[in-house]
């Protein structure tokens, strides 16, 4: 990401930013906070994860700042697929969730950086600088998760899921039908259903309603 950086020209050009929220208050607050930083600018913002992977697509923005809980597919869906598209791409979270599991959730996605809504406009601002020159960053609220992860590598209940069988995880517990997951992550039926016998074994719950209960006790969704 250092090299990119360095072929955009002199150290005044503006480091472009794309927002990613689906709240409009907040997407227009982030431009106004992010703008506030003179090395700063919004190229755009968008309201959802499939419109992010398109808008990057389009416009190579030099970094994404990535709200995780969002209608359609979710952020650390559109983490993979934009990562998957350019491997360089700095990518930050920016959550409402200080949840362990969607930290590591968000890293092994290729994310690199999280910083919760909570911290202060400085670590929001450091965390964007920080990623373009191709090194992580987290809030310091969340580096005690990380010390723990050093301490303890299972994660719970859902050490034992892939990428893939927590993202159908996410979304049941969203309340999303088998059909829509299918759907919005561009698997068969016939896949997500597997994925949802396997999620079943592996964290112990029978049905949407008790995954529900249990993202919401781990603060993977709102209540």
């Amino acid at each position: 990401m250092g090299e990119r950086r360095a072929s955009l020209g002199t150290a005044a050009s503006a480091i472009s930013v794309m927002v990613v929220d689906d709240h409009p208050a907040l997407r227009a607050g982030l431009r106004s906070l992010i703008e506030s930083d003179a090395g700063l600018r919004v190229l755009v913002d968008v309201a959802s994860g499939e419109a992010a992977y398109g808008e990057y697509r389009a416009q190579r923005p030099d970094v994404v700042v990535m709200d995780l809980s969002m209608d359609g597919f979710g952020g650390i869906e559109a983490i993979r697929r934009i990562r998957s598209l350019d491997p360089l791409a700095a990518i930050l979270v920016y959550s409402v969730h200080d949840s362990r599991v969607l930290l590591e959730r968000a890293f092994e996605a290729g994310a690199m950086g999280f910083v919760t809504k909570g911290s202060n406009v400085d670590s929001l601002l450091l965390g964007i600088h920080t990623v373009v020159g191709g090194q992580p960053f987290v809030s310091p609220d969340m580096v005690p998760l990380i010390m723990q992860r050093l301490g303890s590598p299972e994660c719970g209940p859902f050490g034992r899921l892939t990428q893939r069988e927590f993202q159908v995880f996410r979304l049941l517990s969203e309340g999303h039908s088998l059909a829509e997951c299918a759907r919005l992550l561009h698997l068969s039926s016939k896949t997500v259903s597997n994925h949802f016998t396997q999620i079943r074994a592996k964290v112990g719950v029978t049905s949407p309603a008790e995954m529900a209960r249990l993202a919401i006790k781990h603060g993977l969704v709102e209540p």
